[in-house]
Parts: structure tokens; sequence; C-alpha cells
């Protein structure tokens, strides 16, 4: 190899013009099948059957054959069809084409990656279907897509030199054409080879880059400046927050407003089941205004199912749930209930906040972020109002100093409290919550039960799906005993702990309280760390 004549053809300018035409071509390729990749991905995870077939077909033929003949494809079949492009444009369309089949399944796979949990915490705090996609699952997806993302655009780089087939003038037909006039194959090819290194290792660097500033985990302040977001000052007083709730710093059983009688939840002869198995029948239940209930039995009486009904996040077979008078997701028609497209704005405008066995925080934003994105983006709330009520419902439960921090720098224990700074947020009603402790270490619960006495203390009307039993000694207005999809019996914390009338929920019971060994303790009352 002559290292001079190599040299010579690096630096000559109609090969970095190939490699400018190449990189043009791959860019414009790659950014045209962004969106319509996502849209056919969305499509293939569609509960509509039909969404789900239409796109299988162009996915098979665009991943089943030859780059090289869908270009000569396009270029021959296009003038018959009456669109005369140039070989340039032909090119683009057909490498474009060819990546949305790639890149549909790209997306999907990150997408599913997405824990079903982030969308139901999503759609719990009322954000709609498009802003779940938008501002949840495919931010996080991101981070999965993004590696297969990086190897599909070095690909698509690569592929234009195919494009030569149709005169397309890139890198590659450019180089043959030098050739051809001096037949120096191995410098000229060399030459061309170290131009597509360098521009496939600026795509690497580039991946590189994002792969960093998407893995949220080697963050510790939030990605990118907040300039407009205001800073934290004055926020001891939590001057908001006390005065949408009356928060209590040392909450005692006796200090909490006796519930106001007025029906709230109506629960009628409610029916659910998956997949043939029946998992709630015909459960009927009222909650008033203000009122604490407990749903307790064991694993799989449908507890956790009921709650969800009545946020819909599942739907029902049957009955009718209304929260303050107002169903949600459902509309009333000559021929009865119908599901609707609203649950999401039901959900906010009748105030239900849920809190999740798990936590359910959105991974990928701060503490702060995760609180105000349903004030700002579901309830309208300004960005000014909703991060001092934020800071000041942080400083009530103690946890100011962890705002700018992520979920997975916090404590189980923390992470709930502030699961549940993110439900009062948004100025609920109704909180559910759904086994909030079963998940933490037992030095941990106390954390998130001493927040829980405060919202009770306040009058809030909760339904919580719990075996802490010395709790709802204290605290509960009413216990309702549920097995097999049924409720057995619903009385007092002192009718049901002390005289239950049925001989299965007196042998629950016992077994909770043996294993947890409580046996009527009073709850202590401290503050949370």
């Amino acid at each position: 190899m002559n290292y001079d004549h190599l040299l010579h053809y690096l630096a000559m300018p109609v090969l970095w013009h190939g490699l400018w035409l190449a990189v043009v071509i791959a860019v414009c390729s790659f950014g045209a099948a962004l969106v319509p990749g996502l849209l056919v991905a969305i499509a293939r995870m569609s509960n509509n059957a039909l969404l789900r077939v239409l796109p299988a077909p162009f996915i098979w033929v665009m991943r089943g054959t030859p780059v090289l003949l869908q270009l000569l494809f396009w270029y021959n079949v296009l003038p018959l069809l009456g669109l005369r492009l140039s070989a340039l444009m032909t090119a683009i369309l057909g490498l474009a084409l060819n990546e949305v089949a790639f890149m549909a399944e790209i997306f999907r796979g990150g997408l599913q990656s997405v824990k079903r949990t982030q969308r139901d915490a999503a759609a719990a705090l009322g954000l709609t279907p498009f802003m779940v996609m938008a501002r949840v699952v495919l931010p996080q997806a991101l981070r999965a897509i993004a590696p297969a993302m990086g190897n599909e655009a070095i690909t698509v780089l690569k592929n234009t030199s195919l494009a030569s087939v149709i005169t397309v003038g890139e890198l590659t037909l450019t180089s043959e054409q030098v050739v051809s006039t001096n037949f120096e194959y191995v410098e000229v090819f060399t030459a061309a080879g170290l131009l597509y290194l360098l521009a496939t290792t600026a795509i690497s660097l580039a991946q590189r880059y994002f792969e960093n500033r998407l893995n949220y985990e080697r963050h510790t302040t939030p990605l990118g400046p907040r300039s407009s977001v205001p800073t934290a000052d004055a926020v001891g007083t939590a001057s908001a927050a006390q005065a949408r709730l009356p928060l209590s710093e040392t909450p005692h059983p006796a200090a909490r407003p006796t519930p106001s009688g007025q029906t709230f939840v109506e629960i009628r002869h409610v029916r659910k089941s998956f997949h043939g198995n029946l998992i709630l029948r015909d459960i009927t239940l009222k909650l008033d205004q203000g009122e604490m209930v407990f749903l307790i039995g064991p694993s799989g009486s449908g507890k956790t199912t009921l709650l969800r009904t009545i946020n819909h996040l599942e739907s029902i077979d049957s009955g009718e749930i209304l929260v303050d008078g107002q169903h949600i997701g459902y509309r009333q028609t000559s021929a009865g209930l119908r599901p609707s497209r609203s649950a999401a704005r039901d959900r906010a405008r009748v105030g239900v906040g849920m809190v999740f066995q798990h936590f359910n925080l959105f991974d990928h934003m701060t503490v702060l972020e995760n609180i105000v994105e349903a004030p700002i983006r579901v309830h309208g709330i300004d960005r000014a109002t909703a991060y001092r009520e934020a800071r000041e419902l942080l400083a009530w439960a103690g946890l100011s100093e962890h705002e700018q921090r992520y979920p997975h720098q916090l404590s189980g224990g923390q992470q709930q409290r502030i699961a549940i700074i993110r439900a009062v947020a948004t100025h609920p009603k109704l909180i559910l919550f759904d086994e909030p402790t079963s998940a933490l270490d037992p030095e941990l619960v106390n954390e998130v039960l001493v927040l829980m006495r405060k919202l009770a203390a306040a009058g809030m009307t909760m339904v919580i799906v719990s075996h802490e039993i010395v709790f709802a000694r204290d605290w509960a207005d009413r216990i309702v005993f549920m097995e097999d999809g049924q409720i057995v019996e619903q009385g007092s914390p002192d009718e049901l702990f002390n005289r239950p009338k049925s001989a299965r929920t007196r042998a629950f019971i016992e077994l909770v309280e043996g294993r947890l060994g409580h046996h009527a303790e009073p709850t202590p009352i401290e503050a949370a760390p």
C-alpha cells in the first residue's frame, strides 16, 4: 500500500462529498422513520386486534427482503405509479421504509420493558393515555431503546452504500468512480473505509452520550437546567398544605373528625372476572365521606381488585360504582352503563388518589418532579404554585432534603411517603391505599403510618387494603373482611376484632395477630424522621 496515496485520497474533496451525501441520506432516513416506527409499535401493542394485525405484513416484508432489492423495487416501481422522485429521494424513502419495520420492533421491546405499575401510577394520577406514553412510558423506554437505536443508526449509514445501485453518488459509488480512473483499489477503498469508520465512530460516541444522559441511576440531580422552577424558600410553615388539610403534627385517634354520614362511595352489585375466574362476586358496599375503611382478608380474596375498580384501574363486568355521585370511566346510556374514554379525566375531576404497594414512583423523575407532575399536567396548576406546595408537603413530611433525589436513592419508607405526598398534592377527596406497608421492612413501617395518621386526623376519606391490625384497631371507622371475592363480614374495629360473628373472620384475625404478635396494643405515635 502506498501511504502517501492513501493520505491523498483521505483528503480528496470528492470522497468527503460522498461521505457527506451518505450522512445526509442516513440522517434523513433515520429521522423520517422515528415517528412512524413508534406509531407502528404502539399499534402492535394495542388492545384492538385489527390495529395489532395491520402492521404485521409490512414488518414481515421489510424485515424479510434485502435492502438492495427494496431500493431497486422503489426505483423502478415508483415511476410506474406516477411518482417521479430523484435517485437521492428514492434512496431516502426506501431506507426509511425499511427502518420503520426495524424501529417498530425496537420501540415495541423498549415500551414493553417499562413496568405496568408505572402506567398504573400515571393513570391513577389522572394522566391521559397520551400523557402516560409521552411523560412516563417513552422516557423510561428510551433507556432500553438507546443501544439498539445506536446500532440501527450505524446500520442505516452503512446501508447507504447500497444506494449506489440506483446511481446515488454517495461514498461507495464515488470510490468506485475514482478507482475506475486510477485502479488503486487498496488505497481508495481503504480511505473510503476510514471515512465510514469516522462517521460510525461519531454515532457510537453520540450513543454513549445519550445512554449516559438517560441512565438516571447515575444522576443525583435533574437532567438539564430547571431555571423556571422556583427556588426553595420559606417552606417551613407548610401553609398551603395546611390550608388544604389541617395536618396535625401529633395526631391522635380521638382527634379524628366524625364521618359526615353522607355517602361518598357507593358500590352496587359489582362482579369482576379474569380469564373466566370470578374475582368479585356481587359486591355491595357504601363508604361515607371522611370514613376510613380497612379491607382485610386472605390473599386472593379480591381486596386489591375491588380497590382498583373504584378508580377504574380495573373495569367491572357488571354492577355500578359511584364516587361522589359520579361514574369514573363509564357513561350512562339508555341501554345502561357503557365504558367511556374519559377515565383519566374523571379521576381528576372526582378527586381520587391512590398509593400502591410498591410505591410506583416514576423512576426517571426526581422526588419534586414526581410530586408536581399531576398538579401541573392534569390539574392545570401553575408551576410556581405546584412547586411551592410540593416543597411545603415535603417539609410537612420531613423530607425536604430529598427533593432533588431520584427514587432509587431513597429507602422504601421514604419512597412510600413520597408516594403519599404525590397523591395528596392533587387535592384528592378520596385516597386508596393498596397494602402501603407490606413491601417495607418492619422498622420503616411507622414512617408511613405517621403520614396516614395525619391524613386520617385531617378527615380524609380513605380505603385501605392492609393487615396492619393495630393501626386498624386505633384508627379505622369500619373493617371489611373479604374472602373468595365476597364480603363475609363488616363492622367497627371493636365488633370485628373482639366479637366477630363469622368463624372464618375469627380464625383469620387470630392468625394475623398471632403472626404479628399484636394483641390490641396501642399504636405508638411519633414523628417520622
